[in-house]
């Protein structure tokens, strides 16, 4: 995976920070419904501007990566927090990781599911944490719009097969929802969750979403499950 390039990390910002109240629900439930499931040392995979670790995990220590230069001048962090810029493949730690946190990170790194695997064999982690998507209701509609139109699409989507020697042994739904000030910014929000380039399409996005709108906004739901090693 190449390093994205700040553009695109302004996306990722805009979309936790602006337009989506995901981040703060999944912070609530990680620290304190779901809290004595995160057993440190926890590895937040993809941690992006690293707001979940410093809303939900402030008294546990944590390793932040992200394939994006993040600092304390984007975002605070905790003393017992680190913050690595680094490929998941390619990252190793000197001690156990005891929880694996991958907070809608999937897409990015499920290119190929025997190599995910295979790396997560090699963390061996007592507690995987998974925040995904369900891709029911609108984004179902989303994600069907978005495959027919282009060629290479990549959603987030559930992956069978992984986590390969873990059971499910707590699910959670929940529902954020994405909200912008007009069509045209829901679009390339879309454009960012799809990781597609709308380029002549856009025109085309903004159609369906007024057609199947009411106003610029829509639920998403989510689950965080909890797998435990066998």
């Amino acid at each position: 995976m190449k390093f994205i390039n700040s553009i695109k990390s302004k996306a990722i910002y805009d979309f936790k920070e602006s337009y989506c109240d995901e981040n703060i629900t999944i912070s609530h439930l990680l620290g304190n419904t779901l809290k004595t499931y995160l057993k440190p040392p926890i590895l937040d995979v993809g941690a992006g501007i690293g707001d979940i670790a410093y809303k939900a995990l402030a008294h546990k220590k944590v390793v932040l990566i992200d394939v994006n230069q993040i600092s304390k001048h984007d975002y605070s962090c905790h003393p017992n927090h680190i913050r690595k810029r680094v490929d998941f493949f390619d990252y190793e730690s000197s001690e156990q990781i005891n929880t694996l946190l991958i907070s809608h990170t999937l897409q990015f790194i499920d290119s190929d599911i025997e190599l995910l695997n295979k790396k997560i064999k090699v963390i061996n982690p007592e507690t995987i944490v998974l925040i995904v998507n369900d891709n029911d209701d609108f984004m179902a509609e989303i994600i069907h719009w978005t495959f027919t139109n282009f060629e290479n699409p990549n959603p987030e989507l559930r992956l069978d097969g992984f986590p390969e020697g873990y059971d499910l042994i707590k699910s959670r739904p929940f529902s954020a929802t994405l909200h912008c000030q007009d069509f045209e910014t829901l679009a390339k929000q879309i454009a960012y969750l799809m990781l597609i380039e709308l380029d002549h399409m856009v025109d085309t996005l903004i159609m369906f979403l007024r057609k199947n709108l009411v106003k610029p906004l829509f639920t998403i739901n989510q689950t965080i499950e909890i797998y435990r090693r066998r």
